[in-house]
């Protein structure tokens, strides 16, 4: 490591920040000079890396983020991976992903949506691997914010394998249903943070990441009654729900899907053995 490099890492670690190595080699084999500077002092601020090279890898793609939209996470491929189940195009599958029932029905003809999308990342990475498997599938990726409709826009055009089959639409899900016909499935990472849990969020989340895609009212809760509203009506009969939540939240969160009419409902875990998705059915 050069000099400079030697340098730039101190002002990491005097930073506070416990991978500066790693920061800094990621870092310096993207950028260099004046521009490999700056970037260093926003992660020394505290900034998330991903903002401040613009991707983040997720499941097989690499998507597009920018300040305002939630960076992408590795529990969230789980949404996918049970998606894919259901579908049976999950080879793979282990753990509580072999509980998960197949749809029976064919993959040439999938509808979806995306609920509070982001930055598409679900919905895009579902349609990709259907069309993978030889399949079709057609959606519509959902938000109330600019920035993640903005962002899920690009993501199409750079990401999808076929990004004239998947829209990109603004709407509020906690004021109406969207207009979508019937669909196979519905994926969903709403925000789910409580408020009292906002408040001990790593500051590099708390400080960075917008309120918007994290916070959920007091209980977390907030979105679940709406969404589960969307499957009643959007989804076909034998269709599926699924969404993520947090580790505590799997009970409470299968008892609203029950509650609002879905049956058989059942909540996964992560590769990190913590529940993180409950999936209902028409």
């Amino acid at each position: 490591m050069t000099s400079g490099n030697d340098r730039l890492l101190a002002i990491l670690k005097e930073a506070g920040d416990d991978e500066a190595s790693l920061d800094l080699d990621i870092l310096s084999g993207e950028l260099e000079g004046k521009a490999l500077e700056d970037a260093v002092k926003r992660r020394a601020e505290g900034e998330p890396l991903a903002y401040i090279l613009g991707y983040r890898h997720f499941f097989k793609e690499c998507y597009k983020v920018r300040p305002g939209v939630l960076i992408p996470r590795a529990d969230t491929e789980t949404v996918v991976e049970a998606a894919l189940k259901f579908f049976g195009i999950n080879d793979l599958a282990t753990g509580d992903l072999l509980t998960v029932p197949s749809y029976g029905k064919d993959i040439t003809d999938i509808r979806f949506a995306d609920l509070c999308t982001g930055s598409g990342c679900i919905g895009i990475s579902l349609a990709n691997e259907i069309v993978r498997s030889g399949g079709k599938a057609e959606g519509c990726l959902i938000d109330i914010s600019d920035n993640a409709i903005e962002t899920s826009k690009d993501n199409v055009k750079t990401q999808a394998l076929k990004p004239e089959d998947i829209k990109v639409l603004k709407h509020d899900v906690l004021k109406s249903v969207p207009e979508l016909g019937k669909l196979d499935i519905i994926v969903s990472n709403p925000p789910y943070i409580t408020d009292a849990e906002m408040e001990e969020l790593d500051s590099v989340v708390k400080d960075h990441e917008p309120d918007l895609a994290l916070r959920a009212g007091a209980d977390g809760l907030l979105f679940y009654p709406y969404i589960i509203r969307c499957a009643k009506e959007l989804l076909r009969d034998g269709g599926a729900l699924m969404a993520e939540h947090g580790y505590a939240q799997g009970d409470a969160v299968r008892e609203l899907f029950g509650q609002g009419g879905l049956k058989d409902c059942l909540t996964i875990r992560d590769y990190g053995n913590n529940p993180r998705v409950t999936i209902g059915f028409k």
